[in-house]
Parts: structure tokens; sequence; C-alpha cells
């Protein structure tokens, strides 16, 4: 699994970053067997999985609960999950108290 610092050279040096969305786990079992460097759960899984309108409604269990799934198909791929609307922009506080059970919970 590539790192942080394995980015950051890729990086400097000019290479491309090859990132893919994937919300479950056939789609992250897909990202990783084509080789993604990354893969980004994001919150608009509401709407191309949840059927919502927008991504307000996303919540951060349901951010947990895709990137269990995305992380049990991709064991040895990068994965970076979006933080919902208003769980981040509040104070600094709030923010990382809202980020730990996706950073604790997720696997």
């Amino acid at each position: 699994m590539k790192t942080k610092l394995d980015f950051m050279k890729m990086k400097e040096n000019g290479e491309p970053i090859v990132m893919l969305t994937a919300y479950d786990y056939p789609q992250a079992k897909l990202a990783e067997q084509a080789g993604a460097d990354m893969i980004l759960v994001g919150d608009s899984l509401g709407m191309v999985v949840l059927g919502l309108d927008s991504t307000v409604g996303v919540t951060v269990s349901d951010m947990i609960h895709h990137t269990k799934a995305v992380k049990r198909g991709a064991k040895n791929t990068f994965i970076v999950t979006d933080m919902p609307f208003m769980s981040y922009h509040l104070s600094k506080e709030d923010t990382l108290k809202n980020a730990a059970p996706i950073i604790q919970e997720s696997g």
C-alpha cells in the first residue's frame, strides 16, 4: 500500500496519481485490481447510492459504513474518506471530534 510519503514523492517527480471513487466492496475490489493508487469514499454516495437529492443528508455513520465496505474490498490500497456536510468547518475541536469515529471505526 502506498503511503502519504509515496504520494508526496510521486507529486515531486511529476508522476500521475490515480484516484478512483468507490462506495462498496465490489467497486473497491475492482478499483484495486485496476491498480488505482488510492480510493475515495465520497459523500456523493448520498446521491449515487442512497438516492438523496444532495450530499447534505449524508451522515458520519454513512461514511463509516461505506468506508468499512471499501476497506474490505481494497485491503492494499490507500483510502480517503470525505467528511460529510456540517461535520467540518465548525470549530477545530468539533471537526476533530467528528473525524475521530471515521478514523477509529472505519477499520
